[in-house]
């Protein structure tokens, strides 16, 4: 195991080998992330990965804090009295997702994970003897396991340190050829329309296409100035909450015209940051409108809010929030996937692949971070876009 790199097809392994072994009808595995600060799920075998949105825990959760101190594999069914000890919310988790063994991941005697395993696919109890077994197998695949998410770590911030350099070699571009074109194009437009005036009705339809083409040319150029940094941020303090209502008022219409359904999550008790409204409402304009164009027949949208500690980074010890977007739609290509903020790259047939990318700008000048993850197959199909910010309001 310590020569697979990926993360994904790590845990794969893991899992596979665990399940085979033991015979477990599922195995769930959660594991720490430094940007939220939370253990969430990663890893569903066997089970609905629709549940591994559940499976998340903060570092005071009693479950968390239990195999922090422990340190060693909780059997559900012999241990009640632990269990007990356990919030509601954990022990109805525990249930819904069939569990009856956690067994904690440590490195460096730090928690970096755990495992839920549900009964027996044959029924029956785990022994002893297996308990003490997988704890072991699990203790030498946590070091495993967590040089692949520094990996994983060390590869997003090559890939997003690309996107940045890309999206600056755009935005010179764009501010040097924005002012060649644009004079010329106004010029073909009023000419245009002033020679429209001469023409009989039934070729003005022509004209009327030809100036909707120049239009569209012209939104193009204002999506590509969108990369330059000409256009400085107006920051105040603002509450998400505010912004993005305001984004959902825009869109109801085109909402209701597609059937899709919205779901406000907000935990965070403050959304207050330190921001510019104005981008921040086109940033979560483009990832809504990708969600609803991406389910043409209907779907539901859900839009979660959370706090957590920035961890590591120049943001280290701030108050950070986290928007997640999830939809139900048609997904992404996991091919696809590494490209989706690279300007000009676009799944759509009349797509301008600027939308992504111009998210991608506003959320790095806002000293933030933005992932997504996508399903383009099975039951759970769809996308989540996460975008984390600096609580800056909340630090003073």
């Amino acid at each position: 195991m310590n020569l697979i790199v990926g993360l994904n097809q790590l845990l794969e392994n893991f899992s596979s080998r665990l399940r085979d072994a033991l015979g477990a009808a599922t195995i769930y595995t959660v594991l720490y992330e430094p940007i939220t600060n939370r253990y969430v799920g990663k890893k569903a075998k066997g089970g609905a990965a629709g549940l591994l949105n559940d499976l998340d825990f903060s570092r005071s959760d009693n479950l968390i804090k239990w195999l922090q101190v422990n340190q060693c594999a909780l059997d559900i069914t012999r241990s009640p009295e632990v269990v007990k000890f356990f919030s509601t919310e954990e022990q109805e988790l525990l249930q819904t997702t069939q569990t009856v063994l956690i067994v904690p991941l440590i490195v460096l005697n730090r928690l970096t994970g755990a495992i839920f395993l549900a009964g027996r696919t044959t029924g029956g109890a785990y022994s002893p003897a297996e308990i003490e077994m997988l704890s072991m197998y699990a203790n030498r695949s946590a070091l495993a396991i967590e040089h692949a998410l520094i990996y994983q770590f060390q590869e997003d911030k090559l890939r997003k340190i690309f996107h940045a350099d890309r999206l600056t070699t755009v935005g010179e571009l764009a501010a040097g050829a924005a002012h060649e074109i644009r004079n010329p194009l106004t010029s073909i437009r009023s000419t245009i329309q002033y020679l429209q005036k001469e023409l009989p009705e039934e070729k003005q339809r022509l004209v009327d296409g030809i100036i909707e083409e120049v239009d569209r040319i012209d939104q193009v150029i204002k999506g590509l100035l969108s990369f330059s940094k000409t256009s400085e941020l107006q920051m105040g303090i603002i509450d998400l909450r505010d912004v993005l209502d305001q984004t959902l008022l825009l869109l109801d219409s085109e909402m209701r015209n597609h059937a899709v359904h919205i779901s406000r999550n907000y935990q965070a008790p403050n959304m207050q940051i330190t921001g510019d409204a104005g981008h921040l409402k086109q940033l979560f304009l483009n990832i809504l409108l990708n969600s609803i164009q991406a389910m043409p027949d209907g779907g539901n949208i859900t839009i979660t809010v959370s706090d957590g500690i920035a961890s590591k980074g120049a943001d280290h010890g701030k108050n950070m929030l986290s928007v997640e977007i999830a939809d139900t739609g048609r997904g992404i290509p996991e091919q696809d996937l590494p490209r989706v903020f690279d300007p000009f790259f676009t799944t759509k047939e009349t797509g301008t692949g600027l939308g992504l990318s111009i998210s991608y700008g506003i959320v790095s000048r806002h000293e933030g971070e933005i992932e997504m993850e996508s399903r383009a197959s099975g039951t759970d199909r769809g996308t989540k876009v996460t975008v984390h910010l600096p609580g800056r309001g909340l630090d003073g």
